[in-house]
């Protein structure tokens, strides 16, 4: 049996409700069209959500990558601590890091006009509204929020160019010990 989803207070969902829009408006690519950039898929949102959310595989990811990319590692040491903490813990679950709080967070940011979901073929595509992206704007500029822009945008150099399956491919070939482990259970 799956375990429940865990009440959420107002203060943490206005947490990741700031943590997801700072993600979605940094790591949304352009798409054909005049639509802005998005995140196109549950998958690929949350995977790059990991990496925001887990520095310590953000920065052994921007290591590994491409030269190109090898400046995000750069950036990452001079933004974190040594052991760099983890605010809020994601599980494992069907596809690899999730967190049962999206549907209530993304819910909250559509619901406040910042995030609007598209669809494309079955795939949502999450876009930040321009209400969205001044509160982004905002956000990256306040001190209690500028180490998670910093980190998006280091999310954005190393899987700018990832669909979510094939990040999800890579989570599961290069961090084997993030899903070796129970349904629900903690990473």
């Amino acid at each position: 049996m799956a375990k429940r989803t865990p009440a959420f207070d107002t203060e943490s969902v206005a947490y990741h409700a700031a943590r997801l829009l700072l993600l979605i408006d940094r790591c949304g690519r352009p798409r054909s069209g005049a639509k802005p950039p998005g995140i196109k898929g549950r998958t690929l949102l949350a995977k790059l959500d990991f990496f925001l959310r887990y520095p310590t595989y953000l920065v052994r990811a921007a290591r590994m990558a491409e030269p190109r990319t090898r400046a995000a590692a750069a950036t990452l040491d001079a933004l974190s601590d040594p052991a760099p903490t983890v605010e809020a813990p994601m599980v494992r679950y069907k596809y690899g890091p999730w967190d049962h709080a999206y549907y209530v967070v993304l819910a909250y940011l559509i619901g406040k006009g910042l995030v609007e979901v598209d669809i494309e073929g079955r795939t949502e595509v999450f876009r930040v509204t321009e209400e969205g992206r001044a509160v982004a704007s905002e956000l990256a500029d306040d001190g209690a929020y500028a180490g998670i822009a910093h980190r998006a945008d280091a999310v954005r150099s190393v899987f700018g160019t990832f669909t979510g399956s094939r990040l999800k491919a890579y989570i599961y070939e290069r961090f084997p010990e993030v899903v070796a482990r129970d349904y629900d259970e903690p990473i």
